[in-house]
Order: C-alpha cells, then sequence, then structure tokens
C-alpha cells in the first residue's frame, strides 16, 4: 500500500504533521552529519549503524577503495526537505532532499550540494530506527 505525504498530513492533521515533519528533519539532519563523521573517520560500524545492509557493504567498498588516507567534510549549511513518505509492505519509505554548503579539503572554498536521501524504517516491531538506504546527487 502506497500512501502520498498529503495524504499522510491529512490524516494526522495540519499541526500534528507539520511538528512531527519538523522533528523527523531535525533528525535527519542529525543523522547526515553523523553518517560525514562516520565516513571521514572510515568508521565501518558507526556507517552499519546509519544505513542499510546493502547500502553499508557498497559504503565499505567504496571506502577500501578510497584507501587510508584522512577525509574531512565540513557541513556549512544544511537545509532538508520531506518530499515524499511512503508506506509499503514491509517498511515505511522517506524522500529527503538535502542542500547546502560543504568544505572537503582546508584549504578550498565551500560547495554546493543537493542530494535526495532514501530514508527506509521497516515495519517490525523492536527493528532499526530510520536508516539510510540510497543516495542520489541532485544537478
Amino acid at each position: 500500500m502506497l500512501n502520498t505525504l498529503a495524504a499522510w498530513r491529512q490524516r494526522r492533521g495540519a499541526g500534528a504533521a507539520a511538528r512531527e515533519v519538523d522533528e523527523f528533519l531535525r533528525v535527519a539532519r542529525l543523522s547526515f552529519v553523523k553518517l560525514q563523521a562516520a565516513w571521514d573517520a572510515a568508521d565501518l560500524a558507526a556507517l552499519a549503524a546509519l544505513t542499510t545492509g546493502p547500502l553499508a557493504e557498497e559504503l565499505r567498498e567504496e571506502l577500501a577503495a578510497r584507501g587510508p588516507g584522512p577525509n574531512r567534510t565540513e557541513v556549512l549549511t544544511l537545509d532538508a526537505r520531506l518530499l515524499a513518505m511512503e508506506e509499503l509492505t514491509e517498511a515505511y519509505i522517506a524522500s529527503v532532499e538535502f542542500s547546502g554548503l560543504i568544505r572537503e579539503q582546508l584549504d578550498a572554498g565551500a560547495a554546493p550540494f543537493r542530494e535526495l536521501w532514501m530514508l527506509a524504517r521497516p515495519k517490525a516491531d523492536g527493528g532499526p530506527g530510520w536508516r539510510l538506504a540510497r543516495v542520489q546527487a541532485l544537478a
């Protein structure tokens, strides 16, 4: 069963939905920063805790290809917008657009970025919370 974000907001009521979306996006922004820090530190355990299994494996392979050199990402500004919330048979899927400015080298200027993150949360009781399932660069 697929539910659109508009239908979800209608069921929740405008005020409650707005508060829930604001809180969801606050947590999503924190997860974005945590994921960047885990990537920079090549912390496989932290990456696995923040991502789905298949994405964690992809990131492990990318880290191996990156090599042991240091990496540093400074998130200067970060905006998040919830684009969609879907209910599937076994999980909820949220589409979040992140944009802002990041610096990936100490001596470099800030660069704008825009990405679409697909977050998944299993419906099963006791399952993990929201985890990053896919990232797509936009424009």
